[in-house]
């Protein structure tokens, strides 16, 4: 399957464009976006690689905020974290990763829970800030709510911020999340005049 998808963020300026890609060697996102972000305009690009079971590999991670900065994390099979090649342990307990203001991020994460209505689970990301590029983990729920017109709704509740409400399609891609991002169809953005 290959699919590009295109999330605005509801209350500031910015767009997400992500190109993915899945197949029987794993899941591949590569993504550009631009964003005002607390008062800074950035501009970033990540490649985003996964096993076939959805479980995260590595991140390469380059922002544009008054100067250019990057970063690669890779988690091996054993689980051990790497932040530009040096050992994380404190990442250990991570299993995904979470961008600060990047709606895909969400999906590896639901796929890898695989929930159905009702049931919920915590897990730990290593969890980047776009503007900083510092990584820490952070303690992230979901709960799966229920199903409505071929989409999922769940509570997503991160550590450090109010919870939110994410409708996702078939395949746990981010349709919308509460008051943070909306999708946006290929329609939408030809009639869309940017004004």
């Amino acid at each position: 399957m290959q699919q590009t998808l295109v999330w605005k963020p509801w209350h500031n300026p910015g767009v997400e464009n992500l190109r993915l890609s899945i197949d029987e060697h794993g899941i591949n996102a590569t993504s550009h976006l631009m964003q005002s972000l607390q008062g800074h305009s950035i501009a970033a690009t990540y490649v985003l690689n996964c096993d076939p079971r959805w479980r995260f590999r590595r991140l390469w991670l380059k922002v544009d905020n008054h100067g250019q900065r990057s970063l690669n994390l890779k988690r091996d099979i054993r689980g051990n974290w790497f932040h530009n090649g040096e050992p994380r342990p404190d990442l250990s307990e991570c299993q995904q990763v979470m961008l600060s203001d990047s709606p895909f991020t969400h999906t590896p994460l639901l796929q890898r829970c695989a929930l159905e209505t009702g049931q919920s689970e915590s897990l730990q990301v290593a969890y980047i800030d776009l503007l900083t590029l510092k990584v820490e983990a952070r303690g992230q729920r979901y709960q799966r709510l229920r199903e409505e017109d071929g989409r999922t709704l769940y509570r997503s509740e991160a550590q450090g911020k109010k919870s939110s409400e994410l409708t996702v399609d078939e395949h746990a891609l981010l349709v919308k999340a509460s008051d943070q991002f909306l999708r946006l169809s290929s329609r939408d953005l030809k009639l869309n005049t940017w004004v």
